[in-house]
Parts: structure tokens; sequence; C-alpha cells
């Protein structure tokens, strides 16, 4: 929706927010480590899954790769929509969200991979045994005296999501290609 906001409607300080949305890109992570956990913990984010998942939900490479993808979308079909009677939500739902479709699928699949294999942040969240995920897990059966075998058969079960993930996305993914192809 940000990236919708930010392509098609005119409001002061549109470039300003842009620009602030992508200065947040070159900030990393471990710069607001600290900050983020100081909030979650006054939340009691502590050992809870939302407080693994809740700061990592805005996304500021998400918002603008989706704003470069919908800025290349011709301004006609948007035109029709709202010669036709359509509204801004209407508009968003039926016209725009199945035109990106390929883009939110590449970015499911960028940015469950992200998440899914992420350690620092869980490691720092979860800091209970049950609140552990499975990136922390595995980094932690190097500590212990488990056998190579095990490490690798756990580390295959911790596969088998992402594989699963990008069998499902992939062929959005591909059907954004051809289409784009036939329309070029």
């Amino acid at each position: 929706m940000a990236a919708y906001a930010l392509v098609r409607k005119r409001f002061p300080g549109r470039n300003v927010l842009l620009w602030s949305i992508v200065a947040t890109l070159m900030v990393p992570m471990q710069a607001t480590l600290i900050p983020t956990f100081i909030l979650v913990s006054r939340m009691d984010g502590v050992n809870t899954l939302w407080g693994l998942t809740l700061p990592t939900l805005a996304n500021a490479q998400a918002v603008f790769l989706i704003r470069q993808f919908v800025r290349d979308l011709p301004d006609e079909i948007f035109d029709a929509a709202r010669i036709d009677g359509a509204g801004e939500w209407r508009t968003f739902v039926q016209i725009l969200l199945p035109l990106i479709r390929p883009i939110l699928a590449t970015l499911a699949i960028f940015v469950f991979l992200w998440h899914w294999n992420d350690l620092l942040w869980p490691l720092v969240v979860g800091q209970t045994d049950e609140a552990r995920t499975l990136t922390v897990g595995l980094a932690t059966l190097n500590t212990e005296t488990v056998s190579t075998a095990n490490i690798m058969s756990a580390a295959l079960v911790g596969f088998i999501p992402c594989l699963v993930i990008f069998i499902v996305l992939q062929r959005h993914i591909v059907a954004g290609i051809a289409a784009g192809g036939i329309k070029g």
C-alpha cells in the first residue's frame, strides 16, 4: 500500500518520504538492534513469536522494490479504473494486486529466506530454549557433542520449508515473466 501511495498519490513531502525510506536501507540492522530490543522488551515481546516477527514487518526494501514495479505500470490502467467508477480501495485490490503478483511472489521468497535464515535477532529475542528458532538451534548444536550426521539431517529439515515456499511461489514469477514478454 505504501508503494502504491508513493507512486499514484500526489501529496506534499512524497519525495522526502521516499528518500527517507531509501535511507533506512543504508542503516545496518546491528545499529538498531539495541533500541529495537528495548522497545520489544518493554512491550513484553521477549521469548514470544510476535516479538520475533513484529520488528521485521515493515520492510523498506520491499516498499522500494514494489514502488519501482508499480511506477512502470501504465497510467491508462488506473485511469480506466477511475473512469469506471472504481475507488482507491477497489483499484488497489482488483487492479493493482493482480498486476504485482510476480513481484509479491519474488518478495515473499526473498523475505521468507532472509528471516528464516536470520540468526542475530532470534538469538537476542529468543532467550529460552522454547523460543529459539531452528537457525539458532542449529548454531547451538555446534557447541554440543552432536554428530555431523545429526547436524546435517537437522539442516535438511530446516531446508524443506524454503524449498516448499520456492516451489509454491515460482509459478507466479514465471507467469509474470511470461506475461511481461508477451506485452512487450
